[in-house]
């Protein structure tokens, strides 16, 4: 399974960097950072690339946590980090905020499905897909968690040779 984008939680100490979006999809909401997979990119590459433009922070423990799916039809490659370095930079696709988990999985003014997926892609378990079923007007129907096979592990995992231009890393 290919998706096309990839998004990231920072983490440090008890609280997650999260970005309040400027533009669509989530305009208004609190999310994580990152965006879409570019030809030629692993979801690694991506995700790293992403994190740097929104954040000004390279991440230097990047790690993959598993998938999170919509209708069946899309979704994004989840990835987690607690190590960085750089300075916290905001850009023009929104504020930056260190909000903790328990104002994640209490606020309205979150993506809707992160206080659900979130809790489990923080902790030890191994990658999984988080499947959601949304109606047309974006409300959740349905929630499913389903192992992930070898190869979307693989295929989502680090590859070290890549650093972005000019990055310095």
């Amino acid at each position: 399974m290919e998706l096309p984008y990839t998004i990231c939680f920072i983490q440090r100490g008890d609280s997650i960097l999260l970005l309040h979006r400027n533009k669509a999809p989530n305009k208004g909401k609190w999310n994580g950072v990152g965006g879409k997979i570019e030809k030629g990119e692993t979801p690694y590459h991506a995700v790293f690339r992403e994190t740097f433009e929104e954040t000004g922070l390279l991440i230097k423990d990047l790690t993959f946590r598993g998938i999170v799916s919509w209708n069946n039809k899309g979704g994004m490659y989840v990835f987690t980090g607690t190590e960085m370095e750089g300075t916290l930079q905001e850009g023009p696709e929104g504020r930056l905020e260190w909000k903790t988990l328990e104002w994640i999985k209490a606020s309205d003014q979150v993506v809707s499905n992160m206080p659900i997926f979130l809790p489990e892609i923080l902790g030890a378990e191994p990658p999984k897909e988080h499947a959601f079923t949304y109606s047309v007007d974006g409300e959740i129907l349905d929630y499913q968690l389903r192992k992930l096979s070898p190869s979307i592990i693989q295929s989502s995992e680090k590859q070290s040779s890549f650093a972005p231009v000019g990055s310095g890393y």
